[in-house]
């Protein structure tokens, strides 16, 4: 779970928030965005990718925010203004996130895809689809929320000028699928 779980810290670290005394179930958060992975069908097939499947990703430039899941705000949501620069190193690529507005949160993640492009990290690979020069990926890992076990889906958009991750979770022994966070970013097309 390396990925999400340096995602899941990033984002705490830009919140400032978390359930430490795990005695009660999390609130429950706001609904998920239209484009958020709680409101995406998966086919029950299994897709695959490749490393050149995130060539549009790398270098620098990249600037948008994290929105994710604040119980304390009235809207339910807060953001941050965050900062990419994407690295390739054999099959891994490396996140490089800076937070100018909260540079504790500053921090890396790497995503390694596996030979057969089944998996990145350990998310399974359900969906991909190709619209234009959009590529829409969708993954799935068995993950910890909080101090809870649950199931995590991310939904990756990749182009040359926008690049988005967001994160939807299902608490074990739960229907609902619950918002995590989103980090949306653009950059122009010299990159």
């Amino acid at each position: 779970m390396r990925f999400s779980s340096i995602l899941f810290g990033l984002a705490l670290a830009a919140a400032g928030c978390g359930n430490e005394a795990g005695e009660t179930p999390p609130p429950p958060a706001p609904p998920a965005p239209e484009e958020s992975p709680a409101r995406v069908d998966t086919t029950g097939e299994t897709a695959s990718v490749s490393i050149d499947d995130f060539e549009p990703l790398l270098g620098d430039g990249w600037t948008g925010e994290l929105v994710y899941a604040d119980p304390n705000a009235d809207s339910g949501e807060g953001t941050a203004e965050v900062e990419l620069e994407v690295s390739l190193e054999g099959r891994t690529l490396t996140l490089d996130f800076s937070f100018p507005g909260s540079p504790q949160g500053d921090g890396s993640a790497p995503l390694e895809i596996s030979e057969d492009g089944d998996w990145i990290n350990d998310e399974m690979v359900l969906r991909r689809e190709r619209s234009g020069g959009l590529l829409t990926l969708l993954t799935r890992q068995e993950c910890i929320e909080g101090s809870y076990i649950a199931t995590c889906e991310y939904l990756y958009d990749i182009s040359e000028t926008e690049f988005s991750i967001a994160k939807a979770y299902r608490l074990a022994g739960e229907e609902e699928q619950r918002f995590g966070h989103q980090y949306s970013f653009q950059r122009d097309a010299a990159g």
